[in-house]
């Protein structure tokens, strides 16, 4: 019996429009009133990741930043975050202003860039998280950042990936969550790694959890999930390790998960 599903948010569980449908809300209180709970796994801040769980009632642990955190969306209180090295920052910022990326750190849960540029990332974390634009990062005092997020475009993506994985690899763990984007986590978290250790905190086993997701970046939490899906939307690399290929995209495939592994079971 599923007793958690853990879901990511963009392109998954939300709909085109980046909203939380309203038929998405229904089927989760009808699995709440089996005792199934949600937790969102998202590369989003917890800003995001509250903001949507809130609307989907369901006051759990989230997992942030690509599995660096999980937090509770109640208290505010993290169960863990685990931050990149201010070295590896450091040298990984430095990359990217050779390569012309464009650079995200997060400050306690505020989007910090240079110069915001819509242009190169239009964050859906800004409808929910602010944002301090420094000017230059080689001039500041680095903070606690539980990711850096890069973006280029995205026929640059796959070998601005490989050139970070060849570099900083032994240090980082490197996730695609968009096709413009690349974003940099402590090596060893991930959402699957996150997933895993919250699955301990609950007292849950593998084969409770239902995982859904679209990109490389949700590989890890759906190897980490007894049932594993994959919107219709997804990357081919994704499908090939789901344990169900949804006929819907985004929302639609998302509730159609729900009503055959949750609700029907």
């Amino acid at each position: 019996m599923i007793k958690l599903i853990a879901t990511d948010l963009d392109n998954t569980l939300l709909n085109k429009e980046s909203k939380v449908d309203p038929e998405t809300i229904r089927l989760l209180e009808r699995a709440a009133e089996k005792g199934v709970k949600v937790a969102v796994a998202t590369g989003r801040s917890f800003a995001s990741a509250k903001a949507i769980a809130d609307r989907l009632g369901q006051p759990s642990p989230a997992i942030c930043y690509n599995g660096a955190a999980v937090i509770d969306t109640q208290t505010g209180e993290p169960y863990f975050m685990d931050c990149l090295d201010p070295e590896l920052v450091r040298e990984i910022l430095v990359f990217a202003r050779e390569n012309d990326l464009y650079v995200q750190l997060y400050d306690k849960d505020e989007i910090v860039v240079e110069k915001l540029r819509l242009d190169r990332h239009p964050d859906p974390d800004l409808d929910y998280a602010g944002y301090r634009e420094v000017g230059d990062f080689r001039q500041i005092e680095l903070f606690d950042t539980p990711k850096i997020l890069l973006a280029a475009e995205p026929a640059r993506i796959p070998g601005v990936q490989a050139q970070l994985e060849a570099l900083f690899g032994d240090r980082a763990y490197f996730a695609q969550s968009e096709s413009h984007l690349v974003e940099a986590m402590t090596r060893g978290c991930d959402k699957g790694s996150a997933l895993r250790r919250l699955r301990e905190i609950l007292g849950l086993k593998k084969e409770e959890i239902m995982g859904c997701g679209d990109n490389t970046n949700d590989l890890p939490l759906l190897l980490e999930s007894g049932t594993a899906i994959a919107v219709a939307n997804s990357v081919p690399e994704l499908k090939a390790a789901a344990t169900y290929v949804c006929e819907g995209e985004r929302s639609e495939g998302f509730n159609e998960a729900v009503k055959k592994f949750v609700l029907e079971k």
